[in-house]
């Protein structure tokens, strides 16, 4: 497949953002292609000297707007209207919307309607769901630059949100791999489709090929130039079949619940996982050993 080409808008909501992002947004968007269109929007009159050199290293446009009404921002107006003729211009075909306001989630909506591919970047803690669901790609200021000691304490890299994404990153290869394995490229591009505001750096990994890493029961191979993500138990099926029906044996009745064999398992197996066997449900796991049937969430020795 051809790589894309960007042809890149920014646009930024300068009244909303603080000048000591740009760099991190512009080291970003060196990571698509390169700016065609530069502007920033407010009341130049208002915004600091910091604001002003910033924009002036980076070579961004200054487009300025008096508030001429109470409860209106004409620059948010002035953005929205050059947004659109740029689109119909067909002079770009991205958009970085640098901005955390909602009110742009309208213009997000329509110049996606228009074939653009839009990315947004914001503050995590300000940008509602609404917008993030609006653009193609939503990233947040918060996990742009890893040199940004400022930045780099405001994130949250919980154990619970790693192992979180590991179980949608296992369901992922499950749902669209095959034998339990799935390009890296294509896992990237599932997950971003998914959550629009996905990046590995909020689970404190520079990359994803990193962050798999990081996940029990993955592994990253190399086949020719491909990259591929693969489900690696440490369990083998066999050795949890046999448990498995080494449990339901120790019931008179040869039958048991779902739940109470799952919790034996994870007993005689700490680190168990269904999900690394290649299974979406634990119920699938079960159902698959031809010697039991799994009815009414319960399992039973035939």
């Amino acid at each position: 497949m051809e790589k894309t080409e960007y042809k890149i808008a920014l646009m930024i909501d300068s009244e909303n953002v603080s000048h000591k992002y740009i760099k991190s947004v512009m080291n970003e968007i060196a990571k698509y292609g390169k700016i065609v269109i530069a502007r920033f929007y407010g009341d130049i009159y208002n915004l600091s000297k910091d604001w002003h050199k910033t924009a002036q290293d980076y070579a961004i446009k200054p487009v300025h707007q008096y508030n001429v009404a109470i409860g209106k921002n004409a620059a948010d107006m002035a953005m929205a209207l050059d947004a659109q003729e740029m689109m119909y211009q067909e002079k770009v075909n991205t958009f970085f919307l640098v901005t955390s306001d909602s009110d742009f989630t309208p213009l997000a909506m329509k110049l996606k309607e228009g074939g653009m591919h839009v990315i947004g970047v914001g503050n995590e803690k300000k940008v509602t769901s609404a917008f993030k669901s609006a653009c193609n790609e939503f990233k947040y200021f918060e996990y742009l630059d890893d040199e940004d000691e400022e930045i780099n304490d405001t994130r949250d890299n919980s154990v619970a949100e790693s192992q979180e994404i590991g179980g949608i990153i296992k369901s992922i290869i499950i749902e669209n791999g095959v034998d339990n394995k799935i390009q890296l490229s294509r896992l990237g591009d599932i997950l971003v489709n998914r959550f629009s505001d996905f990046d590995s750096r909020k689970y404190g990994a520079k990359s994803l090929s990193s962050l798999v890493n990081t996940i029990s029961g993955l592994a990253i191979s190399l086949e020719k130039t491909t990259t591929y993500v693969t489900l690696n138990s440490k369990l083998s099926m066999s050795d949890i079949t046999k448990s498995i029906i080494d449990i339901i044996s120790k019931n008179k009745s040869k039958e048991m619940i779902l739940t109470k064999i799952k919790q034996e398992l994870e007993k005689m197996y700490p680190d168990f996982n269904y999900q690394e066997l290649g299974f979406t449900r634990f119920s699938k796991l079960v159902g698959s050993i031809e010697s039991i049937t799994v009815k009414n969430n319960a399992a039973k020795l035939k």
